[in-house]
């Protein structure tokens, strides 16, 4: 018998659509290795299952059928999670649960919530070992999310069902949440997708819609050759209007949607909400393709009074980070943000769309970042601090963006002094801040950390010595982690800034002020005071919060991190007995599996064997991908040229767009633009890029590790 939803169809004709899309879509690209040995009715009941996770992951990113189905890790030792979804740039993390149902009934029941938590909570400490071996191409990933101070995590209920929870099973998700939260707002949340989500995507693959939108221009110009195109000034409402109606489908034709949190994102929200009336003048703008603009002018044909534009076709294509920003801004605070306008440029391309859409997506999709910290360039303790540092140290020191940062025994950037006087601050608060998002750094509101920081200038000395500190104990804590494993080793790396701080507490202040102490000493002395402090805040963490919390949110917490100061500095000082850790903080004698080398740019950056600036060389490998991107590689010589950068994430800057990827990202951002449509799902993208002639990123990474091993046998 078949049951009548409100609003829709029959729910079984639904199911039927959704099943015949799932195994004609995934069944490809799942794994299904392991179902050999099921008949044929139980083999399909697991591939909907698997399809159904896969298909969750294109609902919230928008990728293709095969790069979900290779998402998808459900199986044995899945760890009560089916799939795992990473974003390269927005550092979000989606971990899906999926239910299928012949009958459209699916739900989710306590004990799969609970397995579904615990699962999170292994990779919340990093512990990928425990999983099966689909979770491994994107163990890199994962490690570098989660250690990402901005990371959200979404847990993704996939359910062939109304998508109901019951009371206990959402009594689990909230607590999860809660617990997972700090003071500078929720890391964890949750969604479910349903029987109508899945039926809609399916739909939209079919037959997408096209988008027609309306908007008003003031102070606009026009140009009809070779296409028709308008530029002016729309409202931001309207903006926000055209998302709450079309949602992440106005982005079809951008080269990437909405990168979620970002701190671009972030910018721009903060310019809106507090400066609306300057918006205009901070942001790029928006730019828009359609098939067809019909203008309906409200008086004369004049740019000083205002058109009406119905657009068909509509694609934003540049500026996607600026719409979804000014849709959040107007749902936390309409009145602050509803006078506030933004340039549109919309291009009615008509029969020349094939044409022109691909290059003008190209050369416009560069994105916008308001930032706070832009504007420290206009404090003229900025300048007061750099002279100071040529002066009296004959180093130098870096406060604008875009600025390379000095090699670290030339200097430093105001980022790194930021970092090390928040640490040096007699509370936590500002470490546990700067840990979270150096850019809390830069505010200046009425308890914002810029004033407490640089309000009376730090003379060049203290600055430099404080940076050199906090870089000694980074170095100290690099050498612990060898000893350490696991939720100790996680620890040691989430808790570095509140080590720093309290290290700081045990120097004396004199002695960071005056040129006649030897500082070289001092670093020295520190290494023994860093191992005692990190088994000491090992032992609080889990005696003040359980072996089993989840440590992003104990260190986002200035609250929790007081009181863990508060006891660390209360044992160190009495010189007890340093406490023994638990038998599974430390690494075992043998592991069942093999271990992943660690990500290629963490180990160079860890290393410091590559300077800021180093020239980088992009060579594409293989007959195939060479035959793909050399032409459009030779149009213009700096497509293959990057500088490194020393980040764990972002690693380099691209010559031809000035913007910074990561090794990976970039190499997939190549071969879009080179129209590479039979790349691989996968790329090594350390293994192209070459420091010089012979070695590329990936190369060098192999020659650090082999060296640490070899050091490490002969010590």
């Amino acid at each position: 018998m078949t049951t009548q939803r409100p609003g829709g169809p029959k729910a079984p004709t639904q199911v039927q659509h959704v099943r015949r899309a799932l195994l004609q879509g995934y069944s490809a690209h799942v794994y299904d290795d392991d179902l050999k040995g099921y008949d044929q009715a139980g083999r399909e009941q697991r591939l909907l299952s698997r399809g159904l996770a896969a298909a969750a992951v294109r609902v919230v990113s928008g990728c293709d059928h095969r790069t979900a189905g290779k998402a998808v890790i459900d199986g044995e030792d899945d760890q009560g999670i089916d799939a795992v979804w990473v974003s390269d740039t927005s550092q979000t993390v989606w971990l899906v649960q999926a239910k299928w149902s012949d009958s459209g009934r699916a739900k989710m029941d306590k004990s799969e919530a609970l397995k579904f938590i615990d699962g999170f909570r292994l990779i919340d400490q990093r512990d990928f070992t425990r999983f099966n071996e689909r979770l491994a191409p994107l163990a890199g990933q994962l490690d570098a999310a989660m250690g990402d101070a901005r990371l959200q995590v979404v847990l993704v209920i996939a359910v062939m069902g109304d998508g109901l929870l019951s009371d206990a099973v959402e009594d689990v998700l909230e607590r999860a949440r809660a617990d997972l939260s700090s003071g500078w707002g929720p890391m964890l949340s949750y969604r479910i997708l349903s029987l109508p989500d899945f039926h809609r995507q399916i739909r939209h693959d079919l037959s997408p819609e096209e988008l027609k939108i309306g908007t008003r221009m003031t102070r606009w110009i026009r140009k009809e050759a070779p296409f028709d195109a308008w530029q002016g000034t729309v409202a931001v409402k309207e903006v926000a209007e055209w998302y709450a109606q079309h949602g992440s489908a106005l982005f079809e034709q951008n080269v990437r949607n909405s990168l979620g949190l970002t701190r671009i994102n972030s910018g721009i929200k903060q310019t809106l909400l507090t400066e609306p009336e300057n918006f205009w003048y901070f942001n790029n703008g928006i730019t828009v393709l359609c098939d067809k603009v019909e203008p309906q002018f409200e008086g004369r044909r004049r740019p000083d009074e205002a058109v009406n534009l119905q657009l068909s076709g509509v694609s934003v294509v540049n500026g996607a980070q600026t719409v979804t920003a000014i849709h959040e801004a107007m749902q936390e605070d309409p009145k602050s943000v509803e006078d506030a306008d933004v340039t549109v440029r919309v291009f009615s391309l008509g029969a020349e769309r094939s044409l022109y859409a691909k290059r003008i997506t190209e050369t416009t999709n560069t994105q916008n970042d308001v930032s706070r910290r832009d504007f420290i360039a206009l404090d003229s303790a900025q300048a007061e601090i750099r002279e100071d540092f040529l002066l009296s140290l004959g180093k130098s020191y870096v406060y604008k963006r875009g600025e390379l940062d000095p090699a670290p025994e030339a200097g430093c950037s105001v980022v790194h002094a930021a970092i090390a006087l928040a640490c040096a601050h007699r509370s936590p608060e500002l470490a546990v801040r700067a840990s979270q998002d150096t850019d809390l750094l830069w505010d200046r509101g009425t308890a914002g950390a810029y004033p407490r920081l640089f309000g009376e200038v730090p003379s060049a000395q203290r600055i430099w010595r404080l940076v050199l500190m906090h870089r000694a104990v980074g170095a100290v804590l690099i050498d612990l982690r060898r000893d350490l494993h696991g939720r100790g080793a996680d620890i040691s790396r989430r808790g570095e800034l509140l080590i720093t701080h309290l290290v700081f507490q045990f120097l004396d202040e004199d002695e960071i002020d005056d040129p006649s102490v030897d500082w070289d000493s001092t670093l020295e002395r520190a290494s023994d005071l860093v191992q005692r402090i990190l088994m000491w805040l090992i032992f609080h963490v889990d005696q003040e919060y359980g072996e089993g919390s989840f440590l992003t949110s104990t260190f986002n917490d200035e609250v929790r991190c007081k009181n863990l100061a508060k006891l660390v500095l209360a044992d160190v000082r009495r010189d007890g007995t340093i406490p023994v850790l638990p038998d599974s903080y430390t690494p075992p004698a043998k592991r069942s599996r093999k271990l992943r080398r660690p990500n290629a740019v963490v180990t160079i950056v860890n290393s410091g064997r590559l300077r800021d600036g180093h020239p980088v060389t992009f060579q594409p490998k293989g007959e195939v991908e060479i035959k793909a991107v050399d032409s459009w590689l030779k149009e213009d010589p700096q497509r293959s040229m990057a500088t490194w950068i020393n980040d764990r994430r972002k690693c380099l800057l691209w010559a031809y767009d000035g913007q910074t990827y990561s090794a990976t990202g970039l190499v997939n951002k190549i071969w879009e633009f080179a129209g590479y449509e039979k790349s691989p799902v996968a790329v090594q993208g350390p293994a192209r890029w070459f420091v010089n002639d012979q070695t590329s990123l990936w190369d060098l990474s192999l020659e650090i590790l082999n060296q640490e091993a070899e050091e490490a046998a002969s010590d």
